[in-house]
């Protein structure tokens, strides 16, 4: 073979490490090849060296100069130049064959092989995915003429991870990752991003070439159906329902579980019924408390007979599941009132001994045949609904006040303590629904189709279906927002900045199961491929090593959709400035690793157990990896590459705060109180 572009010797080879002996001085690093003149020795710079068939390809992990011993004979005056050897390590990456690069290895080169700088074009071929879609993250570190590029396929496909400490340039990645992909016409693509600090509406706003390129929906950051960052709570299943009230598993649990299928039982027919017997349990309790009144109780009892006998008389007239009840109780009613002879005219007159017990008779047959009327409705049985999960509308104020207290008199007939065991999950949803905070998911008004409604809205499709007369809450808000974006590709951020920390995970883990169970669902498989991008990463997907860490319905979720969710076309993007701090399932089925700098040693550590044994070599470089740079590794790049990520325009609001600017701006002070004033009055109103 010949010697032209030879740069040194193979001297060792072990695993995936070469080392190399340089055939260069001090005098340069450089050699004259076929295509010109070759920078020789440069960290993250490749190499090639002939193995049987192949030409193994290696990336360079570091350069060794070492002191010669002198040989005798040789003249007196010899300078430290002469008596210096070079030296260079490369890890292994992946293998030419032919013009062809493909990663992995089929065989190792022998000691002494020549050993040559890669040419312009198979750096080329290395960065350039060959006859697949791909995007352009940014250039090479070490030849900035030279693109380097993504297979858009796989990067989606296993899923992808940005991590690096704060301010390295996260966002500035993930918004150049989507650049990318927006480079090519994907009016079907779907983009759903989790913004945990309001950081991309600015990325994506009207009169921006990404507000321009895509049909961009923000909800938040304030909260409220009209706003437009709105979750039903009736989408909770049974298990983030508990998680949301807290409720114990011994007693609350089951109480609470079987007052929420009464609740859902209620549909639109029957909640007449369910509101006239509430009425008539109200009536009676009214009655029952004249007992004890020493001046007037016989006028206003029979008030209070007259009219739970008119509600009966109205629903017994009126088909429906419990009107054989209801025609019992009219019956029961008039008798009551016959056998009882109340006076109507007669003020400030006392009930009689005679008149209480025909009374008491009477409400002891009619809560018998409310209860029938409840179960003939579905309520108050002894089984939970077929489907508990289904995402049926319900009253969490109705749960409180009525449902909920419903089952406890009902499970009391087997215990009678389980009134003093639910009082404390009845004080936790009387707080929550008195929290303002939380209206957002606890006051949500029923309307038409509300799962079809919030999957077309995550999906990027009119949620109105067009209709001007649609009762969908932030019908008004999307109208806005869709006015002033163009076509192209569907982008929903949910700005979470203004969630309360201790219901944000139940907010990601009910959202990220929503969308994960929609994947399953569809049909045909991945018709409709979606990408979820999670800012913080850390924040819904924790890790699970601490026992006491909260996050474990959030982790779960996004652990299924990691390593589930690629089949259904389900992909992860995730950013983080501390990967030791993430579940490392996740971590480790995400397919490409961009790593921009790292300090903690434990960051660093997680990302050498995730990344391939060629890789690890170069994350040594981490701690000091420049602003904008960064180490890609993993399957959707032919070999680990260091890259200075793609300039991109309105980034987002990510940027560092310019404090000795701002602070020597004395006119600001004037501004300071009515900037306070503002932030009170915001803060209050959303509390």
């Amino acid at each position: 073979m010949s010697d032209v572009g030879v740069i040194g010797r193979v001297t060792s080879v072990q695993s995936t490490t070469l080392r190399v002996a340089l055939d260069v001085g001090a005098k340069g690093f450089t050699k004259v090849g076929p295509d010109g003149l070759h920078t020789v020795g440069v960290v993250n710079s490749y190499v090639t060296v002939p193995a049987g068939a192949h030409r193994v390809v290696a990336i360079v992990t570091g350069v060794y100069i070492s002191r010669q011993v002198e040989r005798p004979g040789r003249g007196a005056f010899v300078s430290e130049d002469d008596q210096s050897a070079y030296e260079l390590e490369a890890a292994v990456v992946g293998r030419f064959e032919g013009e062809t690069f493909r990663s992995g290895l089929t065989g190792y080169p022998p000691l002494h092989a020549p050993v040559r700088s890669a040419t312009p074009r198979e750096v080329k071929s290395i960065f350039l995915p060959r006859d697949v879609p791909s995007l352009r993250i940014g250039t090479s570190a070490v030849a900035a003429e030279q693109d380097v590029y993504l297979d858009a396929n796989l990067l989606l496909g296993h899923h992808c991870a940005v991590v690096g400490s704060t301010g390295s340039g996260k966002s500035c990645t993930v918004i150049g990752i989507l650049d990318g992909l927006l480079d090519r016409p994907i009016p079907n693509g779907h983009i759903v991003i989790f913004d945990i600090n309001g950081e991309y509406a600015q990325a994506f706003a009207p009169g921006t070439a990404r507000g321009e390129a895509t049909r961009t929906v923000v909800l938040g950051p304030h909260l409220g159906a009209r706003e437009g960052l709105f979750l039903p709570h009736w989408f909770m299943n049974n298990e983030e329902s508990l998680a949301l009230f807290r409720a114990s598993e011994g007693v609350q649990a089951p109480v609470l579980q079987r007052s929420i299928a009464d609740a859902r039982a209620v549909s639109a027919s029957t909640q007449p019924d369910v509101t006239r017997l509430q009425a008539i349990q109200s009536a009676m309790s009214v009655v029952e408390q004249l007992y004890g009144d020493g001046k007037n109780s016989e006028s206003p009892t029979d008030r209070q007979l007259g009219a739970m006998r008119e509600v009966a008389s109205d629903r017994a007239r009126l088909v429906g599941p419990c009107q054989d009840q209801w025609a019992a109780m009219l019956t029961l009613i008039d008798q009551a009132r016959t056998d009882a002879a109340l006076s109507t005219g007669t003020a400030w007159s006392l009930l009689t001994a005679a008149q209480k017990t025909v009374i008491s008779e009477l409400f002891v047959q009619m809560r018998s045949l409310i209860s029938q009327a409840f179960g003939a409705l579905g309520i108050g049985s002894a089984e939970i609904a077929p489907d508990f999960d289904a995402p049926v509308f319900y009253d969490l104020q109705q749960l409180c006040d009525f449902f909920l207290p419903n089952r406890v008199k009902i499970e009391q007939a087997h215990d009678y303590k389980v009134a003093s065991y639910v009082a404390t999950l009845q004080m936790r949803l009387s707080r929550l629904l008195a929290d303002g905070r939380y209206d957002f998911m606890t006051r949500v008004e029923e309307h038409a189709d509300p799962l079809g409604s919030y999957l077309r809205l995550l999906m990027g499709v009119d949620p109105t279906r067009g209709e001007g007369d649609s009762d969908w809450p932030a019908a008004e808000t999307y109208s806005m927002q869709t006015m002033l974006h163009g076509d192209g590709p569907s982008v929903t951020i949910f700005d979470l900045s203004l969630v309360a920390s201790d219901v944000l995970e139940n907010v990601t883990s009910l959202l990220g199961r929503i969308i994960f169970e929609f994947a399953v669902r569809s049909d045909p498989r991945a018709e409709h491929p979606m990408l979820l991008v999670l800012e913080e990463a850390h924040r819904f997907i924790p890790s699970r090593r601490d026992p006491s860490t909260t996050g474990s319905r959030s982790t779960a979720v996004f652990e299924r959709v990691a390593k589930e969710g690629r089949k259904f076309g389900l992909s992860l993007l995730l950013a983080s400035q501390r990967p030791s701090e993430l579940s490392e399932t996740v971590v480790a089925q995400c397919g490409t690793v961009i790593a921009h700098r790292l300090t903690h040693e434990a960051d660093q550590n997680l990302l050498r157990h995730a990344t391939a044994l060629s890789s690890r070599a170069l994350l040594d470089q981490l701690p000091g990896l420049a602003q904008q740079h960064a180490l890609v590794t993993g399957v959707s790049t032919g070999v680990p590459v260091a890259v200075r990520i793609r300039d991109i325009a309105d980034p987002p609001k990510s940027n560092d705060p310019k404090f000795i600017q701002t602070w020597s701006d004395e006119a600001r002070l004037d501004n300071l109180p009515a900037h306070i004033d503002s932030v009170v009055t915001t803060w209050q109103g959303a509390s």
